[in-house]
């Protein structure tokens, strides 16, 4: 039941992709087994004829380059006639990289502001949105046309989510202690727009982006199109569930496998 990392990776006889995901780092996140949201969901979620996955995209990735970047071609080669035939499913995790690119829609300067809400640039805010909405849709959009004219059981489903409340508490990437180059993400941009140093201050702030991205890809979730958007708010526990700012750890991602997801 392999996960293959990228185009180009050979594939084990008898054990092609049924599945094609597409994301970030909750896809890629560090690769050894058990460390992101594919593995887990392959070893412990998928059965046997759908546990195999193809992803495309990178740590860092953000939906925009799904669409008009540099995954893109890769994303448009597999929705084409020689290779969509094989797959079920497809899963796309992306928007978090986006709105740390956005600073997180926070105005320039937050110090005195006494409500988390109140931090945000609305129209920042909403343009961010605006964009994410616009990149989800065309995505979803690509795949349905890509099976337009076949026998709606054979469309594949589509698997989008929204994240959870990760902790802004300015800790990087690392794996078996040693320091990764990705990181410090939400904190950093904190302290740019001088939030309030106060912790739950600071969680209430990412729980509003969480469920402004939520309230965004919302529109999608849709049985009868075989879209389907993944709730995975408030699954994880903030003091035991997270490696860092952005990334659960294994015990997490197995949580958000079995669980939501």
């Amino acid at each position: 039941m392999p996960v293959y990392y990228g185009r180009g990776t050979p594939i084990e006889p008898g054990a092609f992709p049924a599945i094609l995901a597409i994301g970030d780092s909750w896809f890629w996140y560090p690769l050894p087994t058990g460390y992101n949201l594919l593995q887990q969901l392959s070893e412990r979620v998928l059965k046997p004829d759908y546990a195999n996955i193809l992803s495309l995209g990178y740590v860092g990735a953000r939906l925009e380059d799904y669409v008009e970047g540099k995954f893109a071609d890769d994303f448009q080669d597999e929705l084409g006639p020689v290779n969509r035939k094989y797959y079920s499913a497809v899963l796309i995790s992306g928007a978090g990289n986006d709105a740390v690119d956005f600073s997180l829609a926070l105005k320039n300067e937050c110090a005195g502001i006494g409500s988390p809400g109140a931090c945000f640039d609305e129209a920042r805010f909403d343009g961010l949105m605006r964009k994410l909405s616009g990149w989800m849709g065309r995505m979803i959009h690509d795949i349905r046309w890509a099976w337009r004219g076949e026998a709606a059981e054979r469309q594949p489903q589509v698997f989008i989510h929204c994240y959870d409340y990760a902790p802004p508490n300015g800790k990087a990437a690392q794996f078996a202690g040693i320091p990764l180059p990705f990181g410090p993400w939400l904190k950093p941009a904190m302290d740019q727009a001088q939030v309030r140093d106060d912790p739950a201050f600071r969680q209430d702030l990412v729980k509003l982006l969480i469920d402004r991205i939520h309230d965004t890809f919302a529109p999608y979730d849709d049985d009868a199109r075989r879209v389907h958007l993944v709730d995975s708010r408030g699954c994880l526990d903030i003091d035991s569930d997270w490696d860092n700012e952005l990334h659960p750890n294994s015990k997490g991602f197995e949580k958000l496998a079995t669980g939501p997801w």
